[in-house]
């Protein structure tokens, strides 16, 4: 083993493995100890499962959020409605979207997360935000900023980085993380064609090369944050 030429120590006892369905699974020892290969591990306050599903990881999220809101519902429905809404926006939906840039969430998840949501913000007498917009939102946020990353960031080589290196398999293929993005463009390209706002020259080749790279369009600051203001305004 390398590690200790390094002054990196492993303790097998708190060591987990992680594997998905395109890993030929065998048993790893370290020191004489049998690694646990487990089926969900978490790692820097996010979960992760070996099928990638979101399943658990949002069932956290909806116990985060939760907590953050009885930490301060006493003072939250003594509040005038206006601070009502900043406490819950600067407390639980943080708690409720950590990590979700890097989500590839299904519907049945970002249901389940309004539900829980919208419970919150009833009790406190306020409308609930759209969650699914909220999670695009960052999502976006990040891939703009992922996409005038260098070449030689590791942020940016896993998000371009096709791990299978073979054609997907028959049927419905799963989602990927950048189909979001993906759709976000082609709609507001859509908005912006109807409105005429596409413009001309070097800009509008800008716009429309997203159609075949979103990180095209990223590289634009100005373009992407008109993207991610569409999806908080709602267009």
């Amino acid at each position: 083993m390398g590690c200790p030429k390094y002054g990196l120590n492993i303790n097998p006892s708190k060591t987990q493995i992680l594997m998905n369905k395109y890993v030929t699974r065998s048993d790893i020892d370290i020191l004489n100890t049998r690694i646990e290969i487990s089926q969900k591990v978490k790692y820097l306050g996010r979960t992760f499962a070996d099928d990638g599903s979101l399943t658990e990881e949002v069932a956290r999220r909806i116990r985060a959020g939760w907590a953050a809101f009885n930490a301060i519902r006493r003072e939250l429905l003594q509040s005038p409605q206006k601070t009502r809404i900043r406490l819950l926006t600067t407390t639980v939906i943080p708690a409720m979207t950590y990590g979700c840039e890097t989500w590839t969430s299904k519907e049945a998840d970002t249901k389940r997360l309004q539900r829980a949501v919208s419970n919150m913000f009833e009790i406190a007498g306020c409308d609930p935000p759209d969650m699914e917009k909220q999670v695009l939102r960052r999502k976006l946020k990040w891939a703009g900023h992922v996409s005038r990353m260098k070449y030689d960031r590791w942020a940016k080589i896993v998000s371009e980085w096709d791990p299978r290196g073979s054609a997907r398999p028959r049927g419905r293929p799963p989602k990927r993380w950048a189909d979001d993005i993906k759709d976000s463009i082609k709609i507001f390209i859509h908005n912006e064609a109807l409105r005429g706002n596409l413009g001309h020259g070097r800009r509008r080749i800008g716009i429309l090369e997203a159609r075949r790279a979103w990180s095209t369009v990223g590289r634009d600051r100005v373009t992407w944050r008109s993207l991610v203001r569409s999806i908080q305004d709602g267009n």
